[in-house]
């Protein structure tokens, strides 16, 4: 291991002025550290600068608002599980959440290095990318905003998201669901636990009083680079009654653009037909959750 300059910031304007300053280096920032050790260890990074923002208490956070959901960047996995809201309301985030990595990944992972780190196996990646998530990036300069949809399709300065060498991430916004929407999240992985997705299959809706879809989010993660949309398969529900047999019409449009992403892959033999299971299942949780009403 190389030797290399450490900060440890009490603030986040501390924290936004070291990577102002260290900019050009550029700086590598370490929160929980479940994948920048890993890296440095393996020298897959060689940084000549770390800043170490687990003290940035100000953002760790999560707080439900009247029409959103606040989540700070350095909220662990453990926090987003045990979060009574986010339990009994976003299954999706909940789902993910809980099955990351080992208890002690989840105890020091955040939410923030999961989406910096834009890994292509990232649980939370698949689910914050299908519950239409904001990022919110800071830095001395200002603050943006953007869809993680727009974040992950951006050239920053590691050519993985639109993060900027001096930027951080600071929270993550997403809609807070009412009795008419329902989201899930299923993870393929071949063991229960401790295991890297396979297919990490997101799905949220919202219906209107009549049952008709007004709204589909359908994503599967480990597919692409990042979470693969089924936007034709969401334009199919949206307009119609969500019934199972509704549903299950966009089985077909799931295996062929599966198939169409993948087709050069040895993987695509499996995953095109796995893809199919993973929706039933969430199909069978999305419409017990808007049948029972949980989100009211």
């Amino acid at each position: 291991m190389k030797d290399f300059e450490f900060f440890a910031p009490k603030t986040l304007e501390e924290a936004k002025g070291l990577l102002h300053q260290y900019k050009d280096v550029p700086p590598a920032i370490i929160a929980g550290g479940t994948d920048l050790v890993i890296e440095i260890n393996d020298r897959w990074e060689k940084p000549d600068v770390v800043i170490d923002i687990k003290k940035l208490k100000e953002l760790e956070y999560i707080r439900v608002e009247e029409n959103t959901i606040h989540i700070g960047a350095l909220s662990t996995f453990t926090q987003i599980e045990n979060h009574p809201f986010i339990r009994s309301h976003v299954r999706a985030l909940y789902k993910a959440a809980s099955q990351v990595g080992s208890p002690q990944i989840r105890n020091l992972g955040t939410i923030g290095g999961n989406l910096s780190t834009s890994s292509v196996a990232g649980d939370g990646v698949s689910a914050m990318t299908t519950l239409d998530a904001t990022a919110v990036l800071e830095s001395v300069r200002g603050t943006r905003k953007m869809k993680l949809t727009d974040f992950f399709d951006g050239e920053g300065f590691k050519r993985r998201n639109a993060l900027e060498a001096d930027e951080i991430m600071t929270e993550v916004i997403i809609d807070r669901p009412d009795a008419h929407s329902a989201s899930a999240f299923y993870k393929l992985a071949k063991r229960k636990s401790l295991a890297i997705s396979v297919i990490g299959g997101g799905m949220a809706v919202k219906v209107d009083d009549a049952g008709v879809c007004t709204w589909a989010s359908m994503r599967g993660g480990c597919i692409g680079r990042y979470p693969l949309h089924f936007k034709q398969a969401e334009e199919m529900l949206v307009g119609a009654p969500l019934t199972m047999e509704a549903l299950e019409a966009t089985l077909p449009i799931l295996h062929d653009t599966v198939y169409d992403m993948a087709r050069a892959r040895p993987s695509v033999l499996y995953k095109k037909e796995s893809v199919q299971g993973v929706f039933k299942k969430l199909f069978v949780d999305i419409l017990d959750q808007l049948e029972g009403g949980c989100n009211e």
